[in-house]
C-alpha cells in the first residue's frame, strides 16, 4: 500500500511539474531579462526538472509492484471488470498529460540553454 501512496504522490508531483513547466516557459516569451532573472528562471527550472525526473523515474519503478499486485489489493468485486475500463481511461489520460509536460520540458530546455549561452555559464 506504501507503494501505491507514494506511485500517487508522485504522480501528483510530475503533474504539478509539467503545470510548472507549462507556466514557465508562458511567463518566459521572448523578452529580455536582466541577469539575475534570467539565473533565476534557470535556477527555477532546474529545480522542476529534476522534481519531475525522480518523480517520472519513481512512478515507473512504484508501478511494477503496483501491476503485479492489482488484483489482491486494489481490486474491487463490487466494481467488476467496469475497473479495467477505468484504469485504461486514466492511464490514456494520465499518458497525455506526461506528453504534454515533455513537450514543454524540451521546450523549456531548449530556451534554458539559449540563455546560458547568452549568460556564457554552463
Amino acid at each position: 500500500m506504501v507503494s501505491n501512496y507514494s506511485h500517487d504522490i508522485a504522480t501528483a508531483f510530475l503533474a504539478v511539474s509539467g503545470w510548472t513547466m507549462w507556466l514557465l516557459s508562458s511567463i518566459r516569451g521572448e523578452s529580455a531579462w536582466s541577469r539575475e532573472a534570467d539565473l533565476l528562471f534557470i535556477r527555477t527550472y532546474e529545480a522542476v526538472r529534476k522534481m519531475a525526473r525522480y518523480s517520472l523515474e519513481w512512478i515507473i519503478l512504484a508501478g511494477v509492484p503496483r501491476i503485479i499486485f492489482y488484483r489482491q489489493f486494489e481490486w474491487s468485486a463490487m466494481a467488476g471488470d467496469l475497473q479495467v475500463v477505468a484504469i485504461i481511461i486514466k492511464h490514456v489520460v494520465m499518458f497525455t498529460l506526461v506528453g504534454g509536460g515533455l513537450y514543454y520540458w524540451s521546450r523549456l530546455n531548449k530556451r534554458v540553454g539559449q540563455i546560458r549561452m547568452k549568460l556564457n555559464i554552463s
